[in-house]
């Protein structure tokens, strides 16, 4: 909705968040008109062969609690039971879906009882704070892009430091973000292995 009204990317979105102070009824009937085409691309992105789906809200950080809660929650809960229910009425196997609303620290509770299997989070959230909020489901991230940057000696003790701080149960190891169009690929290998190699260990103390 936010680059429909906008036109662009905006460091603000007062054009957008304008909209939802001077037009609520006219924001809800284009945010459901959305919902309902996201929640068919989706659908069709599993008839295509995605084994699993991951919705993002990446503007959630310029919305308060109030708003977040009024003007994107009940979209991104419509879109995660409508996919269910396509994907049930056409006798397709549902598959794990993930949330991630950037910087939406203040909802992490909501987010998780919304019907997504995943809660993905941004590098500026505690990760004990997080499964504090979240209970069980399951977490992904939150590693800084930036820390890509590092030596691979380094990195290797940021993603240590990731892993322990989330531990092995209900955790997917990945980025609080996307990766920075200069990043090394090698970082990028440098990052996969060490959350492999570390995470192993991890499991084998456990057992």
């Amino acid at each position: 909705m936010s680059y429909m009204i906008e036109g662009s990317g905006s460091s603000t979105q007062a054009k957008a968040k304008a909209w939802l102070y001077r037009h609520p009824e006219s924001s809800h009937k284009l945010l459901k008109n959305l919902a309902r085409v996201i929640t068919e691309y989706l659908f069709e992105q599993v008839r295509a062969g995605a084994q699993m789906l991951q919705v993002f809200e990446s503007h959630a950080g310029v919305l308060n609690h109030e708003l977040f809660c009024k003007f994107a929650m009940p979209y991104l809960k419509l879109i995660a039971a409508g996919v269910r229910n396509r994907l049930r009425d056409a006798n397709f196997p549902c598959v794990p879906m993930v949330i991630f609303a950037k910087d939406a620290h203040y909802a992490l509770e909501e987010l998780s009882s919304i019907g997504y299997d995943v809660v993905s989070l941004d590098w500026t959230i505690k990760p004990k704070q997080a499964r504090l909020l979240c209970g069980d489901v399951t977490l992904q991230g939150n590693l800084d892009p930036c820390a890509l940057y590092a030596p691979p000696a380094e990195l290797r003790k940021v993603v240590k430091d990731m892993l322990d701080k989330f531990g092995t149960h209900r955790y997917i190891a990945n980025l609080g973000h996307g990766i920075y169009p200069d990043m090394d690929p090698e970082h990028v290998r440098a990052f996969v292995d060490a959350v492999h190699q570390l995470s192993e260990e991890m499991i084998a103390k456990d057992k």
